[in-house]
């Protein structure tokens, strides 16, 4: 169906989606299954947790299957990313040839535009310089100009990326931080930060979260996936160890667990809190399964608690 306005919206049969998406051809996996070609997909978690470490891990990986990728580092200056990079013995890592960095430039004075449109003319610029088809952002948040958090600041810069993900084919990998995530709460895609709005661009999300009983231990969760079944949900993340293996800063693969399992017991202080969550919960007017999915807690739990027993 057309119409002269512009429309969230595409409306066809049933019959006519099944023959559409049958002359497409099957996703291709750049970091199964975390990272699909042609995709939007955001990575988010709190500071300090490792994003750009598994990051730049993802974006070795891809320049080895010879994909030219483009790393934006608006996080580590040139010589803190050289010694993150360099072991014990002074000896660098060695990227791949198709793997460009790309950093802040120092300028005396900035052109006559603003300054997310600016970054978006650069970015264009250094893409085709590169051939780049892959490309990731390290992070959002040094991007806008306002906060993150809300739609205002975000959805210009989103819809930019956004087109050009169409326009030329691209893949992007884009970090953000997260909300404050409770230690005993699993993790859900209302902890990015601006997720009511970011996450309708994304084609993917997946965020890193932390063991609460060994410092060293990650979990990978997906939180949204559209070409693939969701593999690493609460009852199956991913499992690693961040450690200089080899003397690089990476991920190495564990195993598999519940999420729960890797999450702080809550004490009877956190009970309370949760008990008074739930009840404030259920006047925004939410059910209890939203409410038990949001505490990380059963339905039967929040019943209890709402009735008083």
């Amino acid at each position: 169906m057309e119409n002269s306005k512009a429309n969230l919206l595409e409306v066809r049969t049933a019959n006519q989606v099944l023959k559409d998406a049958s002359l497409q051809p099957d996703p291709i996996f750049l970091y199964q299954p975390l990272v699909t070609q042609g995709e939007l997909v955001i990575l988010f978690a709190d500071t300090g947790i490792g994003k750009t470490a598994l990051s730049v891990q993802m974006a070795v990986h891809i320049a080895k299957q010879k994909y030219h990728v483009l790393y934006v580092d608006l996080e580590l200056s040139d010589k803190q990313f050289e010694k993150r990079y360099r072991n014990d013995e002074g000896i660098h890592f060695r990227f791949p040839e198709t793997f460009y960095r790309a950093g802040y430039c120092v300028l005396k004075k900035f052109p006559d535009m603003g300054y997310e449109d600016f970054f978006i003319a650069s970015l264009k610029s250094r893409i085709e310089e590169t051939k780049a088809t892959v490309v990731v952002i390290d992070n959002m948040t040094k991007i806008v100009a306002g906060s993150t958090d809300t739609a205002k600041s975000t959805i210009p810069i989103m819809n930019s990326l956004s087109e050009m993900k169409f326009d030329q084919g691209l893949t992007f990998l884009i970090l953000e931080h997260n909300k404050k995530v409770d230690e005993w709460r699993p993790i859900s895609l209302n902890d990015l930060q601006g997720s009511k709005m970011k996450s309708n661009f994304a084609d993917s999300v997946f965020t890193i979260g932390k063991s609460a009983t060994d410092k060293n231990i990650r979990y990978i969760k997906q939180l949204k996936v559209r070409s693939s079944e969701l593999e690493y949900d609460t009852d199956n993340v991913l499992v690693c160890r961040i450690s200089k293996d080899g003397g690089y800063l990476g991920f190495s693969q564990v195993g598999f667990a519940n999420e729960m399992e890797l999450l702080r017991l809550p004490s009877e202080d956190l009970r309370t809190t949760k008990v008074e969550t739930a009840r404030q919960l259920k006047d925004q007017g939410l059910s209890n399964v939203s409410i038990a999915n949001e505490l990380g807690v059963s339905e039967g739990a929040v019943r209890k608690w709402l009735k008083g027993t």
